[in-house]
C-alpha cells in the first residue's frame, strides 16, 4: 500500500506545464486556463510524482479521465506524442499544426511559409503556390501560399487527438506522398 501522497515541487510542476506549453495536454481541448497536475499512472496504483507520469490537463479535461470519459490509453499516448512533438518542433510548429488541421489550410507569405518548414520538411504539411484572379489585367496574379495537411499530417493529428499511439505511430511511417513534389498552383 503506498504511503501519503506526496505534494509536487515547484520545479517538477513547472517542468511538466512547461511541456504541454502551459496548455491542457489534451490535443482537442489545449485550454491555457488552470491546470490540474494528472497523474498518468495514479499514486494509489503505485504511481509517483516524477515528471513522466504527470500531465497537465484542465479541470474539465481531468474530471473527464477520472469519470473515464477519457481512457488511460489516450492518456499516455498524449504524454508520448506531447514529448515526441516537443523533441521534434518547436511549440510553434505543434500550435500550427493544430491550426492547420482544424482551418483545413492556411494562406501566408514567403515569411509565413518559413515558419511551416520544419512541418513540411517531416511531410506532415505541404505547400502549394496559390494564385487568385487580378483585380485588374496589369496586377500579378501570384497570391501568396496555401499550406494544407498532407495524409500523413491529417492521419498523424486524427490519431494524436484521439490518443491511438499506434495510429500516430503508423501515420507517422507513411510515405510523405504529395509533401516532397514540387509546388502546383492553387487558384481561389
Amino acid at each position: 500500500m503506498p504511503g501519503p501522497r506526496k505534494a509536487l515541487t515547484i520545479t517538477t510542476r513547472k517542468l511538466v506545464l512547461h511541456e504541454a506549453g502551459y496548455l491542457c495536454a489534451n490535443p482537442a481541448c489545449r485550454i491555457p486556463l488552470t491546470l490540474d497536475i494528472h497523474h498518468v499512472e495514479y499514486v494509489s496504483d503505485g504511481g509517483g510524482n516524477a515528471p513522466d507520469n504527470l500531465l497537465p490537463l484542465c479541470p474539465n479535461c481531468h474530471a473527464r479521465r477520472h469519470s473515464g470519459a477519457i481512457p488511460l490509453e489516450s492518456i499516455r499516448a498524449w504524454k508520448m506524442l506531447l514529448i515526441t512533438l516537443n523533441e521534434g518542433f518547436d511549440r510553434k510548429s505543434t500550435n500550427l499544426l493544430l491550426e492547420i488541421y482544424a482551418l483545413e489550410a492556411v494562406f501566408c507569405s514567403g515569411d509565413g511559409l518559413l515558419e511551416c518548414a520544419p512541418l513540411v520538411a517531416s511531410g506532415l504539411v505541404e505547400c502549394k503556390i496559390w494564385h487568385y484572379p487580378p483585380p485588374s489585367p496589369m496586377a500579378g496574379q501570384f497570391g501568396g501560399y496555401a499550406v494544407r495537411l498532407t495524409s500523413k499530417g491529417r492521419l498523424f493529428v486524427e490519431a494524436w487527438k484521439s490518443g491511438d499511439q499506434e495510429a500516430a505511430v503508423r501515420a507517422g511511417m507513411e510515405p510523405e506522398g504529395l509533401a516532397n513534389s514540387p509546388p502546383a498552383a492553387i487558384s481561389g
